[in-house]
């Protein structure tokens, strides 16, 4: 076990032996920490202490958990201590943050922090105007169909991206140059690298989560806006396990509405008057993808092929293959699939499943076994009321009625799909 210390570029470490992750003052690279944006977000427009530091505490979760290796057992014990610049509101708090990382990654936490001995860099804000909402823009295909829907929407918007790697941030831009010249989107788009600088020994993100709300609260309070909105299809936001191997955090449970429910319980307590929200908690993948096509031109295709869904990313290893594209056979790749077919959208996604043959296609099938064979099952099983209150906890309103519906109506646009 590594006892990892988030601190500020010319501190010095207060736990002997710790894995010091260094956050440049100006943003930079310091060989543990890569940041566009200096340890007090000034870049941002000056948001508050409380604020700030809760995004430390994310980027410091996000490091720790990319550096450290899961076992065969999956759950792992990792000691965090951070850099704050006001430790006082944090006494109940960050065992709030702690559980919540329990609840997205499966391990234990245990987080302390400290005062930070440093003085603030005079850094001049990169956007100062007053703005409503923060809203979420991934690279992805629902905040890509969220932004399309929002821009008939007067609010003054600000989109917040978090990138950790040029397949992401690619994403990114090209989703906002098409919303820009294609949709004539009016809005402003802070795109923020926040990561380790270091060779990363998990693959899995289900920390980053996080960090982006983070970053996005951050945007919202340094902006004077009283909402972000977190643009997930309910079905993913449920995210049901597909089998019986897959439950807890082994299925993501980043937008599910108890992670939605517990942020927005930490900033309340935090003195933080801003509201986490899931606009499209209601729509299925595929009804939120039509919604976006009725208020668009006949490019929306192509913008659509653009965004990123896969979770695996893995084309360099088969032959003709490439690192850019989606696989087609992981879970969000099928969900992505099944939401084409269901909004009658031609997909023009490049697919490894679509393009390789013989033995690279035969290595493709028997690496995402696992995940198609967790749709077969689930289509086969079918979903129950009782599935949908076992993944729980549920905020107070949760309709379960609506949400039985919203799964079975995302299950039914994977059954469309041909399954190799």
């Amino acid at each position: 076990m590594t006892h990892f210390e988030l601190l500020v570029e010319g501190e010095g470490s207060q736990v002997p032996g710790a894995h010091a992750l260094v956050w440049p003052r100006s943003g930079g690279n310091s060989g543990t920490v890569r940041s566009t944006v200096d340890p007090w977000l000034m870049k941002l427009g000056a948001p508050g202490n409380a604020t700030v530091d809760m995004v430390r505490i994310a980027a410091g979760a996000y490091m720790a958990d990319r550096l450290t290796r899961r076992p065969t057992s999956f759950s792992r014990t990792i000691d965090l201590t951070i850099h704050l610049t006001d430790v006082v509101p944090w006494d109940g708090p960050l065992d709030t943050l702690a559980d919540l990382l329990f609840w997205l990654s499966g391990d234990t936490w245990n987080l302390e922090v400290i005062g930070e001995e440093t003085n603030r860099t005079d850094i001049e804000p990169e956007g100062v105007s007053p703005i409503d909402v923060v809203s979420l823009l991934s690279g992805g295909l629902d905040s890509f169909c969220a932004a399309v829907l929002a821009c008939s929407d007067e609010s003054r918007r600000l989109y917040c991206g978090h990138w950790d790697n040029p397949i992401v941030k690619h994403s990114q831009d090209v989703s906002w140059s098409y919303l820009t010249d294609e949709m004539e989107l009016m809005a402003e788009y802070h795109q923020v690298s926040l990561t380790e600088a270091e060779q990363k020994k998990e693959a899995s993100t289900r920390s980053r989560t996080l960090l982006f709300i983070a970053l996005a609260i951050a945007m919202a309070d340094a902006r004077g806006a009283s909402r972000v909105e977190i643009p997930e299809n309910g079905y993913t936001s449920l995210n049901l396990p597909l089998g019986a191997d897959r439950g807890g955090a082994l299925s993501t449970r980043s937008t599910h509405p108890a992670t939605l429910q517990t942020v927005n319980e930490l900033t309340q307590a935090l003195g933080i008057s801003i509201e986490l929200r899931d606009p499209h908690i209601h729509m299925t993948k595929g009804a939120l993808l039509s919604a976006a096509v009725a208020v668009s031109p006949a490019s929306f295709p192509s913008g659509a092929a653009n965004t990123l869904s896969c979770s695996k990313l893995d084309g360099r290893w088969y032959p003709g293959g490439n690192t850019n594209h989606h696989c087609g056979l992981c879970i969000p790749c099928l969900v992505r699939r099944g939401a084409f077919i269901a909004a009658g959208l031609q997909d023009d996604t490049l697919y490894l499943s679509d393009y390789l043959t013989g033995d690279a296609l035969e290595k493709l099938h028997r690496n995402r076994a696992d995940d198609v064979n967790a749709v077969r099952y689930s289509l086969s099983k079918g979903i129950d009321e009782i599935a949908v209150m076992a993944n729980g906890p549920y905020t107070d309103d949760l309709d379960y009625d609506a949400a039985f519906e919203i799964c079975t109506r995302g299950l039914e646009e994977l059954r469309a799909i041909p399954l190799p």
